[in-house]
């Protein structure tokens, strides 16, 4: 194993017209931190004392990694920054010269939320500096002490984003481990890093036969061939229009996505059974010769895929390292930014893996009939109800069958209850007694996901423990339960409540019972303001930190209340029953 590189925080604060920049960094592992202002000799002295380091950021890809690069090059970074935030220009394009400055970084925001929305999610202080990022003059000594106070704050949370997400870092670094590489490729996307691991480049053409995607030999249907015949048609593949089937009894939709189908408000106890396909499109593009045609080292990706199965059963920490290479191919091939770009090879993964999954499900049908209950189908597998113990044992051998024909390897799951909204929202106990949950009402929720936790909480202790929600709700009296989460996107200016105009882009609201408060609502660029979608008519705003705080007597549960109970209606069956009967029968 490598010597282990010092990790490091960091952030840049850049005054582009007032000439002015700063950076705040903190250790990660010794927690030391250090402010910098507009200093380049002490900022060459630090970074040459760990120019080895992984310098880790919230959008140091895109922002932070070429001030830095300005800075040791000697360029002015105010004008670097200008040029990516007011000109709009990547930074790639600025200054060709500061590519070959080698730096080690580690981006830690991959998802679509900013790093002020996880503050919010974390209960922490959301907000802005007072300080004008537009300031056209050198900022005064008080000035300065507000922007160092929030650089630090930036990094401090940054820090702990970081501590979240850490598994996907530990994960980057056991791929180049494992693969021998040099941590220079620490600066690459998953998918990037994937490409370049399976050694793929972009031809010097233009691909243009995205509809010859072919349907592979293996899949035999005989009541829903015209599913496949549909996609076999060239009048279909303008990759806008769906199909709308019933199959099984179930509405279901075949396009360019994955399969999408599940029964609606749905209860059932007993003999059930999950079956996921085990890495269903890496398996596809191995099995079917799908893999992007771009990709020289073919071989390669099979060795991945198998060595990380028999990881995954030894547990070996690696296999979550691989699982990033296989999961982020299918999706790299098309993103025509990609080398592993191979859009026909995409869409061909994606419409053979829905008619494989059409396939089992045809199967189980055609012997089980009305005596099984197809439940739902998602990207990468199915599930179905069946009367005892035999007729599982019979699914599980037409499984056999269908992996032996296909080539697929499926993995079981076998449930004890469900409860299912539709196929993006569902509850259920496995057999081994453990608790899975799927959707925006139930799902699990972390420091860095944490909207509305009490009806959050609410709902799963009444479906789970048939606690009632008014119990779970009035037993609470921690404030960060109760944050409704709010973001004002960039089709609105600014957020108003009452009279009071709000620039924030992020708002932490609670229901309020005072008649002094007011509704958030959002003000269009016309004028025109708007209500914001699911948040209570009077509100008060927290952006302060809020951990540890205890509810001020002003919060009106009765609005969480009301609000679990619309969401629960929404989710149960229409007799009431909840998994809590399960136990009652046991």
């Amino acid at each position: 194993m490598k010597k282990e590189r010092r990790r490091i925080i960091i952030d840049f604060e850049v005054l582009s017209k007032g000439g002015f920049w700063m950076c705040c960094m903190k250790d990660f592992k010794s927690e030391k931190e250090h402010t910098i202002i507009n200093d380049r000799e002490e900022f060459l002295r630090v970074f040459n004392k760990n120019k080895d380091s992984i310098w880790v950021g919230y959008n140091i890809r895109g922002y932070d990694q070429w001030i830095m690069k300005a800075i040791i090059a000697g360029l002015n970074p105010c004008e670097i920054s200008d040029k990516i935030i007011e000109h709009n220009i990547s930074p790639w394009k600025i200054e060709r010269s500061l590519h070959r400055i080698p730096l080690y970084i580690f981006e830690i925001n991959e998802s679509y939320r900013s790093l002020k929305e996880l503050e919010l999610f974390m209960g922490e202080d959301i907000r802005e500096s007072n300080v004008s990022f537009d300031l056209d003059r050198y900022p005064s000594k008080e000035e300065i002490d507000e922007l160092t106070s929030y650089c630090l704050h930036d990094v401090r949370m940054t820090y702990k984003v970081f501590e979240q997400v850490y598994y996907k870092y530990e994960a980057q670094l056991g791929l180049i481990e494992y693969f021998n590489l040099d941590e220079s490729m620490f600066n690459k996307t998953e998918a990037q890093l994937s490409a370049y691991i399976l050694g793929a480049k972009k031809p010097n053409y233009e691909r243009d036969d995205a509809k010859e995607f072919e349907i592979i030999d293996s899949i035999i249907l005989s009541k829903y061939n015209n599913i496949k015949q549909w996609y076999e048609d060239y009048n279909n593949r303008d990759f806008k229009n769906y199909l709308k089937v019933n199959v099984y009894g179930v509405d279901t939709d075949f396009g360019w996505g994955g399969l999408h189908s599940a029964r609606k408000k749905f209860k059932a106890e007993n003999f059930i059974v999950n079956s996921d396909v085990s890495s269903f499109y890496p398996s596809i593009m191995i099995e079917y010769n799908l893999l992007s045609r771009n990709v020289s080292k073919v071989s390669k990706f099979k060795e991945i895929r198998d060595t990380r199965l028999d990881f995954k059963k030894e547990k070996n920490p690696i296999e979550k390292s691989l699982k990033l290479v296989l999961n982020s191919t299918y999706g790299a091939c098309l993103d025509v930014n990609n080398e592993l770009y191979d859009q026909r090879q995409g869409i061909a993964i994606c419409v053979n893996g829905q008619l494989l999954l059409l396939d089992l499900i045809e199967k189980v049908e055609l012997f089980f009939g009305d005596k099984a209950e197809f439940i739902q189908g998602n990207t990468d597998g199915v599930m179905f109800k069946f009367n005892s113990s035999e007729d599982v044992d019979k699914y599980l051998e037409i499984c056999k069958e269908w992996s032996n024909r296909t080539k697929m390897e499926l993995e079981h799951d076998f449930i004890k209850k469900i409860i299912q909204k539709d196929v993006n929202n569902y509850i259920f106990i496995k057999e081994d007694g453990s608790v899975k949950s799927k959707g925006a009402y139930v799902k699990s929720l972390s420091l860095i996901d944490n909207d509305l936790p009490i009806v959050n909480k609410a709902i799963k202790e009444k479906l789970i423990n048939n606690v009632d929600m008014e119990i779970t709700i009035n037993n609470c009296d921690d404030l960060i339960a109760f944050q409704k989460c709010v973001k004002i996107t960039g089709k609105y200016s600014h957020a108003v409540n009452g009279r009071e105009k709000i620039n924030l882009k992020v708002l932490r609201v609670f229901a309020s019972m005072s008649s002094a408060d007011y509704a958030i609502m959002k003000m269009k660029s016309d004028g025109n303001v708007e209500k914001i979608s699911y948040t209570p008519d009077r509100t008060f705003i927290d952006n302060e930190n809020i951990i540890n705080k205890k509810i001020p007597d002003k919060l009106d549960k009765t609005w969480y209340i009301n609000l679990a109970k619309d969401r629960l209606e929404s989710f149960e069956p229409e007799d009431g029953y909840t998994l809590f009967d399960y136990f009652k029968m046991i």
